[in-house]
């Protein structure tokens, strides 16, 4: 079967990642697609002018090859753009994994795609070298409807550098990080439940229990799947922290970003060291594979394909539906701390105006209906109707058809909130969506809309992730002496400069803080 991947942001998105808000959006602006095209379209029709069409172009991510149908879409979404913006968008493909290897050399040789879309990538490196243009001008010229979308979502802060406005956030249809724990229904039913709080949050404790009862009563699983190397920490879906704008902790986290802006060595503290105690621990007593670190199998695809009985992923509505769509079966989901709300939510996925763009304006024009209109997000996101889903009777909900051609690998399209939803979902899963962001917003981070910026320490940071690298994988899988690797990897850390990292970063908040008051 043909899925649509969207490991974002994914979880993100997103990470993806990917990839929320930061004010106080209501359920009509959260999701309601049965209303929403005739609402969108009723504003933006309207900006279609009788000048000569021009073809602005914009990067399209892909896994590395160009996915089949793509031409197609990109007539349907000129359509579109023509009728209400009066221009085509040529989609430039472009791998992942190539990301900053090409944009830079755009940059040096002059070309001219306008709109640049960057997927956890270290873009105020990018600004600082003057690749993207300022978009405030432009924004308040053609990017009306974005700013009427931000006085609800509050999602172009988290795009803006030294007072200016540089990118356009993704925004995700149920901003927030928490993590959960997604079992089979099947052996969970079988287990003992009593005492665990299934509608609250789970701990340790409550873990050790199920990992212990799923290996004496399904030996033919491994309890918990986790495998691949590590960059940054699992402990994140645990307990949950600010990382400051940057993916991973290599810069330091406001460990309690509710309460305190100290900046902070998360792999020095007291919570970090008692989540590896438990995971070695469970290592030990067989609860994680043995060749966890160097498996090429990721956790989900362990867990669908029947080899593990679990498996840590973020708590956003819908991830346990997709769960139970891709594996084939009852997935129960067991949430494991509250969702928050940090600049993160909106740093995975942002879209640019390159330096070099040919039509800067058109492209702002493109990017306000692209942000706005959920004819455009749905063409780029799902396919064309009738050729790749049919939508239900409820307007909200459609299924993706088997033999469809078109599969977007990375599902970053503007407002996310906006997008069909894809079946198993319903129409009510709209009311979790926005419970979600209701307890994201009673969770904000002291920091939200701060992201540090590394340049001034670059060779710490670099060295410093190396550490990281080398280390997190063995500690957080459990496979070595916590007595004599742990506080090697401390001294390695302090080493390789972290502490004057951490002093950057204070230095910055600080001084971002003061320009809040």
């Amino acid at each position: 079967m043909k899925r649509r991947v969207t490991r974002f942001i994914a979880g993100a998105m997103t990470a993806f990642l990917l990839a929320g808000c930061g004010s106080t959006g209501s359920s009509n602006t959260q999701n309601d697609t049965a209303a929403v095209t005739e609402k969108e379209n009723s504003s933006t029709d309207t900006v279609s002018d009788s000048t000569e069409a021009v073809t602005i172009k914009m990067t399209y991510l892909t896994s590395g090859t160009e996915p089949e149908g793509l031409d197609r879409i990109e007539a349907a979404l000129n359509e579109l753009t023509m009728e209400k913006i009066n221009c085509k968008v040529e989609l430039v493909p472009l791998a992942f994994a190539d990301q900053a290897t090409k944009y830079n050399m755009w940059f040096a040789n002059g070309n001219d795609t306008d709109i640049l879309i960057t997927v956890f990538q270290d873009y105020l490196a990018m600004i600082n070298s003057g690749a993207f243009m300022e978009l405030d001008d432009l924004i308040q010229s053609y990017g009306k409807d974005m700013l009427e979308k931000d006085k609800e979502k509050n999602f172009l802060s988290a795009g803006q550098y030294k007072g200016h406005q540089y990118g356009i956030p993704t925004i995700p249809s149920a901003p927030g990080n928490g993590g959960a724990i997604y079992i089979r229904k099947d052996v969970f039913d079988a287990l003992d439940s009593a005492g665990i709080d299934v509608d609250g949050y789970i701990d340790y404790e409550d873990l050790d229990n199920i990992f212990g009862q799923i290996a004496e009563k399904f030996p033919e699983y491994t309890p918990l799947g986790v495998s691949g190397n590590r960059t940054k920490s699992n402990y994140f879906y645990v307990k949950n922290y600010d990382n400051l704008g940057v993916s991973g902790e290599s810069s330091g986290v406001l460990v309690d970003p509710m309460n305190s802006t100290k900046v902070e060595n998360l792999y020095a503290t007291d919570s970090y060291y008692e989540y590896l105690t438990w995971m070695r621990k469970w290592y030990q007593d067989g609860y994680i594979s043995k060749d966890a670190a160097t498996s090429s199998e990721s956790a989900d695809t362990l867990f669908n394909s029947g080899k593990t009985a679990s498996y840590i992923n973020m708590s956003t509505p819908g991830t346990r539906e997709s769960a139970e769509r891709d594996a084939g079966i009852g997935v129960v989901q067991l949430n494991m701390c509250p969702t928050y709300m940090t600049t993160n939510v909106y740093t995975g996925v942002l879209f640019f105006v390159s330096k070099n763009a040919k039509y800067p304006e058109k492209a702002v024009e493109f990017l306000n209906i692209l942000f706005t209109d959920a004819q455009i997000q749905n063409v780029l996101t799902h396919g064309v109707e009738g050729e790749d889903y049919t939508v239900q009777d409820n307007g909200v909900v459609i299924d993706l058809k088997e033999d469809r051609d078109y599969i977007n690998v990375y599902g970053v399209w503007g407002d996310q909130s906006q997008y069909y939803m894809e079946a198993p979902l319903v129409p009510e899963d709209t009311k979790k969506r926005e419970a979600y962001l209701q307890e994201s917003l009673a969770h904000t981070s002291k920091a939200f809309g701060y992201k540090f910026d590394a340049t001034p320490v670059s060779t710490e940071q670099s060295t410093v992730k190396s550490v990281i690298s080398k280390y997190l994988t063995q500690l957080e899988y459990g496979t070595v002496d916590l007595d004599t690797v742990y506080p090697e990897f401390l001294k390695a850390l302090e080493s390789a400069g972290i502490d004057k990292i951490i002093a950057e970063n204070q230095k910055q908040l600080d001084q971002w803080l003061a320009e809040q008051k």
